[in-house]
Parts: structure tokens; sequence; C-alpha cells
């Protein structure tokens, strides 16, 4: 049996994301995908699976790349491709609770992923700003018309929280990776 749900999860909460498929595995439901803003699950047996979440930037030797976490014991679930990227999920079965299971050994891995991070979203935000804010401007000097410019003006508010809430946490992670 599939189930498929609908989450809002942002880039700059990777936790959240990861305790969420923690929590779902525990109830028996596996993650195999996502698509459509949903999770996908197949239903199974609970297992105890914690999930960890990366951001590989080149693909060219994704096949190293999976084999490294592969001998650390670790499967690869899910790959989402997005800008010259992929976000690729892996799952590690723990039978500890205790033990605290990372793909990051250090600091400044996980320093170096949300740097990345925040590269490749703040880039690609800024673009879709400076595009709704050029096609509102646009707007108002062509239609002349406050109202017809509504849609826009929202689009580029909620543009402009949304990944100036993604810049701010995720500068926030860094400085305080950084200041251990």
């Amino acid at each position: 049996m599939e189930k498929k749900v609908f989450k809002f999860i942002t880039v700059d909460q990777l936790e959240k994301e990861q305790d969420f498929l923690h929590h779902m595995a525990l109830e028996g439901w596996h993650f195999t995908k996502y698509k459509n803003l949903r999770y996908h699950f197949e239903q199974g047996k609970p297992e105890n699976y914690i999930y960890r979440i990366d951001y590989k930037e080149s693909l060219e030797d994704l096949d190293e790349y999976l084999a490294i976490f592969e001998d650390a014991g670790w499967e690869a679930v899910y790959s989402y491709p997005i800008f010259q990227g992929s976000w690729i999920y892996f799952r590690k079965l723990s039978t500890d609770e205790t033990q605290n299971l990372e793909i990051f050994t250090d600091k400044d891995s996980m320093i170096g992923l949300l740097k990345k991070v925040r590269a490749q979203w703040t880039w690609f935000g800024m673009s879709m700003s400076f595009i709704l804010l050029f096609l509102l401007l646009s707007n108002m000097f062509t239609i002349k018309s406050l109202i017809s410019g509504i849609p826009i003006t929202i689009c580029f508010l909620v543009i402009l929280v949304l990944y100036g809430k993604l810049f701010f946490n995720l500068t926030r992670k860094i400085n305080r990776l950084e200041q251990t």
C-alpha cells in the first residue's frame, strides 16, 4: 500500500525533514520518493530507520560517492534532481537508540553543505525576486492599474519572505557551527 503526504518543508529545515521521515518509518511507512510536493511512502513493518539528506552538486562521480555511503552502511533511497545537483536521501537501520548516526563526520562538512545550499537557493530567490519586480514595474508603467499588479506583488513578497527566512536560518546555523 502506498501513502502520499503533503508536507511543506524548506531546505533550511533539514533536521525537521529527517525527523519526519524517521517518525513515519517508526509507524511502518517507508519513504520511497518525493514528487509534486508530496512524500511517497510504502507500508511495511515499523523500523527504526534514521534518514539523512545530502546535496550533491556535481553528479559526475555519483557512483563513487554512493559507494562511500554504502560502505558505511547507508542505503541511498531516493535522488531528487535540482539545479545542477541532486538531493540524495539516505537511510540506515538503527539498532541502538543512543547511537548518533550522521553522514557528516565533522562540522566542516556540514558547514560546507549549508553554504552550498545557501548559495544555490539565495541565487534562485534573488533571480525570482528580480523577475517579479521587473514584471511588477512593467505592469505599473504599461497598464497603469494597481489592481492588476496585486498578484505579482503578493508573489514578490512571498518569495522575499520565504528566501529571506531561508538565508537567515542557514546563516545562523553556519555561524553556530563555526563557533563550536
